[in-house]
């Protein structure tokens, strides 16, 4: 029977480790931390149940998290809510996202939207934009490719910016920004840099599935299901114990060494620890020279921080159970801040998810629990910045609803340094490697590292997708091809 280790349980470890175990083969997991999951895990503080880092799931059930559950036959209970998204549209007051355009209330509430002078002219400039750039059969063509998510359309789009795709069509400011601060929300990285294809790939995935929602009992819920069938199979879980070294011999691995200085034997080690850092464990010296110049050579995602906010009663009543408003400046400079050294935003992007809002039970009774997340760089040594940058989204959050700052109990927050403190890679990223241009699609890195069994797993290697779920589309990707 082969042996494998896999270091880390984030959803790409636990998955990849589970769907190995029922496959038969003997497994150990090692986990660094004294919990599971990772970056989507979850904790108790002041009486509620809080994630880790700012968590929904786009597609839910309908995902690599709910398709590797069903395969395993684990129960993974989700909550979905439609519409799911509140977005603040400035002069245009709310607009709420649907999951999809025939769910009840959708076209109502798209018609609340005042169509303005302005805006009909928008719309027939981006008609007259879209036909120069394709033509009326060619764009036909393209929208029906992008409706089906044909995977060449897609395949087409991963070399090219978000923002370069979007000026074929539009060059209206509204548009731009929403979704720049989208391309931010989706794949942690501003709409200049974020891939076309990768973004095409989320975001209408979202409204094919219909499904986005959360786990019930917040983030842990995914990696907990998988490992509750791992331990079932018969797979050992290390927990408080990092892996210091992947040893090897003659071009191939011979295992794990822990930090509790055991030797772990394996014939395959698969590593959630990220591209860079398993480089580090492996020993450089051991892969080959251009291999090692290139991942050091790839680009981070950037960061997300938050406030939570603990609140006394239930204050805020939107019809979905997050709230992002829509900055008023140039799309182009809505995350420049976070590039630059000591930097702040004057109208910061926020994420505010209420988590109460899909799962009453992460709070006592009539309580309300409310994040507010708002963008950042990977870099961990600028924690004055950090709480700068958090006081500025929470004024802006008070702003839209006084009477949350009026009724908490308490708060807290996280920033990309507590990310590092969970990762302890030396950076704050919050998904892995960026979703960029030249690092998506068949420009991805390869799971299959130049190290006879060493496999990566996560968001760095070998899938598509939103955050934990392309972690979990990677393990189901490792766990076949190691098997």
């Amino acid at each position: 029977m082969k042996k494998v280790v896999v270091i880390g349980s984030g959803p790409g470890g636990s998955s990849s480790a589970a769907l190995l175990a029922s496959r038969g083969y003997d497994v150990t997991l090692l986990e660094q931390n004294k919990f599971i999951g990772g970056k989507c895990s979850s904790y108790e503080e002041n009486g509620f149940k809080i994630d880790t880092g700012i968590h929904m799931f786009a597609r839910g059930p309908s995902g690599p998290h709910g398709i590797v559950a069903k395969e395993l036959g684990v129960d993974q209970p989700w909550l979905i809510r439609d519409p799911s998204e509140t977005m603040w549209m400035n002069k245009n007051g709310f607009w709420y996202l649907h999951q999809k355009l025939a769910s009840p209330g959708a076209i109502k509430d798209m018609a609340v939207a005042t169509i303005t002078r302005r805006q009909t002219i928008n719309v027939l400039n981006t008609l007259r934009r879209s036909l120069k750039s394709f033509g009326l059969m060619g764009l036909a063509k393209e929208l029906d490719g992008l409706r089906r998510m044909n995977p060449g359309i897609i395949q087409k789009y991963d070399d090219m910016t978000v923002r370069d795709f979007l000026l074929q069509f539009t060059d209206d400011d509204r548009v731009l920004a929403a979704m720049n601060c989208l391309a931010m929300l989706l794949l942690v990285v501003p709409y200049e840099q974020a891939s076309a294809g990768e973004f095409m790939d989320s975001f209408i995935g979202i409204f094919t599935c219909g499904t986005l929602g959360v786990p019930r009992g917040g983030a842990i819920g995914i990696p907990r299901s998988f490992l509750r069938a791992f331990t079932r199979d018969g797979g050992k879980l290390v927990l408080g114990v990092a892996a210091k070294k992947i040893l090897s011999k003659d071009g191939r691995v011979t295992g794990v060494l822990g930090s509790d200085d055991v030797e772990y034997p394996a014939d395959v080690v698969i590593s959630n620890a990220g591209l860079k850092q398993t480089v580090k464990m492996a020993g450089p010296k051991n892969l080959p020279s251009e291999y090692v110049e290139y991942v050091d050579g790839l680009k981070l995602s950037y960061s997300w921080m938050a406030s939570k906010l603990f609140l006394a009663k239930r204050v805020v009543d939107l019809k979905a159970p997050s709230f992002f408003p829509i900055p008023e400046v140039d799309p182009d400079s809505i995350f420049k801040y976070c590039d630059v050294p000591d930097g702040l935003p004057k109208d910061p992007f926020l994420f505010g998810p209420m988590p109460t809002e899909w799962d009453d039970t992460l709070a006592p009774p009539n309580h309300q629990l409310i994040m507010v997340g708002v963008p950042t760089s990977c870099e961990v040594d600028q924690e004055e910045r950090s709480q700068k940058m958090l006081d500025i989204a929470e004024r802006k959050f008070f702003s839209f609803f006084p009477e949350v700052e009026k009724n908490l109990i308490a708060k807290s927050r996280i920033t990309n340094k507590d990310t590092n403190r969970i990762t302890r890679k030396g950076t704050g990223e919050c998904i892995g490697l960026a979703q960029c241009v030249g690092q998506v699609g068949s420009n991805k890195p390869s799971p299959k590292m130049p190290l006879e069994g060493l496999w990566a797993v996560g968001c760095d290697a070998g899938a598509r997708g939103v955050g934990t779920e392309q972690g979990t589309a990677s393990g189901m990707l490792v766990a076949s091809l190691v098997s």
